[in-house]
């Protein structure tokens, strides 16, 4: 059994991790573009947990599937997953990974990582609710404080001008909006995603696996669409330009590593050694993380109401995700 700690260790260091790494992928978004961003980062990704898959096979005895319980009549059991399940990871993939991830960091151009990152925290709240819809999941009443309570403290932010990065042009209210619009829509795509995963893994197919075709099928998708509307070439010049673009690159794979590989596997970590509602509530401080995180680097503290506000969402989501641990 776990030693007391690690799960909330794991969790808050994949907070830190993702906010660092959130805030790396945010200059880049800037200086590349949110379209070479992503090419550029998914085949990265794969590489990366593919070896990390690999080895859990090779070392670990993992699989495709986890070594718990038989699956129920009808799922993939023994022989692997069902084609049903395989469908729900793939879409997922497309929603949660490759149209989030775009949605998200073009938001982040236009109103920065903290704000943008605050946004997409209402993913949880979007979940459960689809989770209720469609999953005969309940929500209760803490749940539904949970709720208010964090879109109140998202609103609030949204609210407020705000700071910008030292010797940036403010954005104009109508480029605030839409950059928050971006990040609302990148928080829903998130959340049908991690539906349509929940059905895929309910089957017993390994996490790792899963994430691995997620990440393949979002490339399968956002590659040939990019090869059609002549991103693509473009993108990949980043990787044989001339030294900035290299420095780039080698940053993106810093905050490839750090965040969806190192991270991941800590979020792994602590959803093993903790309660699943303590775990998401640890990881869901990203967004206050984030806070001196992007400070340090656009050299701008944000302003009270923000830092108030990022609070208050924070205290929402973690009665939504506690609502079943208390």
């Amino acid at each position: 059994m776990p030693a007391f700690g690690t799960g909330e260790i794991a969790a808050l260091s994949t907070a830190a991790l993702w906010a660092v790494s959130c805030q790396i992928h945010a200059i880049l978004s800037r200086r590349l573009g949110a379209h070479t961003l992503i090419l550029l980062r998914l085949p990265i990704c794969i590489v990366m947990f593919g070896a990390w898959w690999g080895a859990s096979v090779l070392f670990f005895g993992g699989g495709v599937m986890t070594s718990g319980p038989p699956a129920p009549t009808g799922a993939g059991g023994a022989g692997g997953p069902s084609p049903l399940a395989l469908a729900a990871l793939a879409l997922s993939g497309v929603f949660g990974v490759a149209l989030c991830d775009l949605l998200f960091y073009s938001g982040v151009v236009l109103v920065g990582a903290r704000v943008a990152l605050l946004v997409q925290s209402l993913s949880t709240v979007i979940t459960a609710v689809l989770g209720y819809l469609f999953l005969g999941e309940t929500i209760g009443p803490m749940g539904m404080a949970g709720i208010l309570i964090a879109t109140a403290g998202v609103a609030w932010v949204v609210g407020d001008g705000g700071t910008v990065p030292q010797g940036a042009v403010p954005p104009s209210r109508a480029v605030r909006m839409r950059g928050v619009g971006l990040a609302l829509a990148s928080a829903l795509a998130l959340s049908s995603g991690m539906v349509l995963s929940k059905q895929g893994l309910a089957e017993g197919v390994d996490p790792l696996f899963a994430a691995l075709l997620r990440m393949v099928v979002a490339m399968g998708v956002f590659w040939p669409t990019a090869m059609l509307t002549g991103r693509l070439r473009p993108a990949l010049s980043v990787v044989r330009g001339d030294e900035q673009d290299r420095r780039n690159f080698r940053l993106l794979l810093a905050a490839s590593l750090i965040g969806p590989v190192v991270g991941v596997w800590l979020s792994l970590v602590a959803i093993g050694a903790t309660k699943t509602g303590i775990a998401a509530t640890l990881i869901g401080l990203e967004p206050i993380f984030i806070i001196p995180v992007a400070a340090m680097v656009e050299r701008r503290w944000p302003t009270p109401r923000a830092i108030a506000g990022a609070g208050i969402a924070f205290v929402g989501t973690a009665l939504l995700c506690l609502r079943d641990v208390w």
